[in-house]
């Protein structure tokens, strides 16, 4: 028969109530998608990490496309009152 440790105690599964055993049941769910989520998440910041990394490489070839010429912008001449 299986044993289970609950708070330090081992238990044999079948002799547990249907109430203990419902309950078993749920951690076992909530563990597995504890675990899912977490491997996930780590997905989700690898992911994010790559796309940053491509962000920054874009964001420098359009630095180093640019020339002088093109970043500086003609000085603004004021325009006279209408009468």
């Amino acid at each position: 028969m299986p044993m289970v440790k609950i708070n330090g105690l081992t238990y044999e599964f079948n002799d547990l109530p249907d109430e203990v055993k419902g309950h078993l049941k749920y951690m076992a769910f909530i563990d597995a998608e504890l675990e899912q989520l977490g491997m996930r998440q780590n997905l989700l910041h690898i992911a994010r990490d790559q796309i940053g990394q491509r962000m920054d490489r874009a964001l420098l070839r359009e630095a180093i496309n640019q020339s002088p010429t093109d970043q500086a912008q003609p000085p603004v001449q004021p325009q006279a009152p209408e009468a």
